[in-house]
């Protein structure tokens, strides 16, 4: 059960990236890893550095996929993304922390991407 929800969001992960290169962000890092943890998609959209979480689901049962990005999930993320600002020493940027939900039909060859924009943040 684990590789089919590992494989589900890859596949979720790469819908997202060829739904952001059409819509002229610049992919910087796919699954930005530290020890505690990691983001799925780092980008570049104008002058604003986007750090983006993708949820995959292929029903409603257990909620939105967005419901799955709880306030300790946010909290791990943000302190991810000061890592990764600090390490790259990218100063004077703006930050957006973005959840894309992709939704999947049961044969796989229909899908559905929602992108929520500034979905959190820091505070």
């Amino acid at each position: 059960m684990k590789k089919y929800n590992k494989d589900i969001g890859d596949y979720g992960e790469n819908l997202a990236l060829d739904y952001l290169n059409r819509n002229d962000y610049d992919i910087l890092y796919k699954n930005f890893r530290i020890r505690n943890g990691e983001i799925d998609i780092i980008c570049k959209f104008k002058d604003i550095i986007v750090f983006i979480e993708v949820k995959s689901r292929y029903s409603y049962n257990f909620g939105f996929p967005s419901e799955a990005v709880t306030y300790l999930k946010q909290k791990q993320i943000i302190n991810i993304s000061k890592y990764f600002l600090l390490k790259n020493k990218l100063f004077n940027y703006n930050c957006r922390f973005d959840v894309i939900e992709v939704y999947f039909n049961k044969n796989n060859n229909l899908y559905n991407i929602n992108h929520i924009k500034d979905a959190f943040r820091l505070y």
